[in-house]
């Protein structure tokens, strides 16, 4: 995230509440985003693990795969690939 924030104060405490709400996983484990405008919301296994609210950081977030400054441009491309309907 530190590609798409300036602010160090700000990426501490976004680094603060990902180690309080992420937990440690297993293999076999998911771990699910989804962007919301107004943040961004964590599944494990299907079961909600909680939001951090705030536009702001919801745009980081999912920046860091999504993003054309990506440092995973080929992982963006597959990710932004429509998938044809039958």
């Amino acid at each position: 995230m530190q590609r798409f924030v300036r602010d160090p104060e700000q990426l501490e405490r976004w680094h603060q509440a990902m180690a309080a709400l992420f937990p440690n996983v297993q293999p076999g484990d998911h771990i699910l985003g989804i962007y919301r405008p107004s943040g961004a919301y964590f599944y494990q296994n299907s079961k909600l693990l909680g939001a951090i609210e705030s536009p702001e950081f919801a745009a980081a977030f999912f920046a860091i795969w999504l993003d054309e400054r990506t440092s995973a441009p080929k992982l963006r491309q597959a990710l932004l690939q429509r998938v044809a309907t039958p």
